[in-house]
């Protein structure tokens, strides 16, 4: 049994650190922005589907063809919240929400018309490859997601404490009208803010898709898991969306492993509430 809550575990974080990129583009983007985007699973199946036809098509290599589709989908996201939330920026935010939910429909939409529905296999060159360690066994290519995990969460720490990108983009979420006053462009700022919360969901579903299908939909249920990632963390808290993530993914897959997969939603969403019920503001949020 023990072997068994091992395994399960591992795979837990593995799925915990997709989670995880997801949630901290969504936690950007609501730091910046104050607005939670309904969207974020439409970027994240975008991320999968740009992945698979630019190997598909142009025969790009898999470690090319993640980059490339999270810098394109960044650029979509970034083109989305020019068109259909920057007009609206001075509306209320049920207004931003529901722009946010007409992007995703829009996206939705218009994938089922150029993919079709059916499902779609993304080929990773580190499937083939197989590591044990003692009684836990990982697919190269859940080594390389939690590789890949761990550069991101270090590299955006880095990025946001000591570039000056990082800097601006930190300050115009504490105060963006001090920002404005100092000569921050406060609407480039929320743009590319947008664009960079999708590339990472993008990133996401670019290394998530060789160990699940890609289809339209599965963004949705992604969508609601960064939602609760983001909910467990504590809103706008960068280290939150980490904990967060892993701790929804160890969760899920424990319950899902040793009871039923059928059960594994409920206990995931259930140790969400025992945690807003203890801490309302979620595990790394402050107080307020």
């Amino acid at each position: 049994m023990s072997d068994l809550i091992a395994q399960l575990a591992v795979f837990g974080i593995v799925n915990g650190f997709g989670y995880a990129i997801a949630a901290l583009g969504l936690t950007i983007i609501f730091g910046v922005m104050r607005i939670v985007n309904f969207a974020h699973g439409e970027f994240y199946m975008l991320g999968a589907f740009v992945a698979a036809t630019l190997i598909a098509t142009t025969g790009v290599p898999y470690l090319v063809a993640i980059p490339l589709s999270s810098v394109v989908v960044g650029v979509i996201g970034i083109a989305s919240e020019r068109v259909f939330i920057a007009p609206l920026h001075n509306r209320s935010h049920l207004t931003l929400l529901l722009s946010t939910l007409a992007i995703s429909m829009i996206f939705l939409n218009a994938a089922e018309l150029i993919w079709g529905s059916a499902p779609r296999v993304i080929t990773s060159p580190f499937e083939e490859s197989l590591y044990v360690i003692g009684p836990v066994f990982l697919t190269g290519q859940r080594v390389f997601i939690v590789a890949v995990g761990i550069v991101v969460v270090v590299g955006l720490g880095l990025f946001l404490k000591y570039s000056t990108a990082g800097k601006i983009i930190r300050a115009t979420a504490q105060n963006p009208e001090g920002a404005a006053l100092i000569g921050v462009n406060i609407g480039l700022v929320r743009s590319m803010t947008f664009g960079f919360g999708c590339g990472l969901a993008a990133l996401s579903g670019a290394l998530l898709a060789p160990i699940s299908m890609t289809y339209p939909v599965m963004g949705q249920a992604l969508a609601i898991k960064a939602f609760a990632v983001t909910i467990l963390g504590g809103l706008g808290s960068l280290p939150g969306a980490i904990i967060g993530g892993l701790t929804l993914g160890v969760v899920e897959a424990i319950a899902g492993g040793t009871l039923s997969t059928a059960y594994r939603d409920l206990f995931s969403y259930a140790a969400i509430i025992i945690v807003l019920l203890l801490r309302p503001q979620g595990l790394m949020g402050a107080a307020r």
